[in-house]
């Protein structure tokens, strides 16, 4: 009876150290999976909470309908205006800070010049602007901004009218962009171009035998046109 007694609890001693051994090996081994999932988590953490890196840099090509356009002859005093046609831009911006952006546009429309007693010419009109966009609501979904340039107009007519013109201008815009992914948006844009026009100025001269012929001299008013644009803008 007394060896029966004493085996047993040897028995018993041993499945004892059995479990605590168990214990033992199932804490470490939690305590090991526990400090490596903190080790991840703590070398995770940075670049989680690093913010993605700004876009600096910014090409918009854009299509549109430009309005506008008429110059007052001296001779007649009537009027010769272009008709309204479609157009195309393209903007390059570069990012100044989380609100504003120096901007590069240049502009063409092909369309006609006429009016009474004025035969008909094709006529090709640039702009080239240097200028800059300001955010006006960085929060809203759709974010309006405000647009300007200084720069020149290029006025180009058919060869047989006359020699191209070159004169200073400048814009004013009113937008939206519509941000779509990290690097695109779109842009929906109107922009006024203003020509300042100086007195007794002519336009679309040319040389023959007989000395300068000028088909459009004007005094005193300015050329304005209105382009409605929009495009797809790509970040980089």
């Amino acid at each position: 009876m007394h060896l029966y007694v004493v085996e047993s609890l040897r028995t018993l001693e041993q499945w004892s150290s059995w479990e605590v051994q168990g214990v033992y090996r199932a804490g470490r081994r939690g305590a090991l999976r526990a400090v490596a999932l903190s080790v991840a988590l703590l070398v995770s953490a940075p670049a989680a909470a690093e913010p993605e890196e700004a876009q600096r840099f910014e090409v918009s090509p854009f299509i549109g309908y430009r309005v506008g356009g008429s110059f007052k002859l001296i001779d007649t005093g009537r009027h010769v205006e272009l008709d309204d046609h479609g157009s195309f831009a393209l903007a390059l911006d570069a990012r100044s800070d989380e609100l504003t952006q120096y901007e590069l546009l240049y502009g063409r429309q092909s369309t006609v010049l006429r009016g009474d007693a004025f035969t008909p010419a094709t006529i090709d009109v640039e702009y080239l602007h240097l200028g800059g966009t300001v955010a006006l609501d960085e929060v809203q979904r759709v974010k309006p901004y405000l647009a300007g340039g200084l720069g020149i107009t290029r006025v180009s007519p058919d060869p047989a009218l006359g020699h191209e013109d070159t004169r200073f201008s400048v814009s004013l815009a009113l937008g939206v962009r519509v941000p779509v992914s990290p690097h695109f948006s779109l842009r929906l844009e109107g922009r006024g171009f203003l020509t300042p026009v100086n007195t007794d100025s002519a336009f679309f001269c040319r040389s023959d035998q007989s000395g300068a012929l000028c088909q459009v001299r004007v005094r005193g008013s300015s050329f304005f046109q209105f382009d409605l644009l929009a495009g797809a803008a790509y970040a980089f």
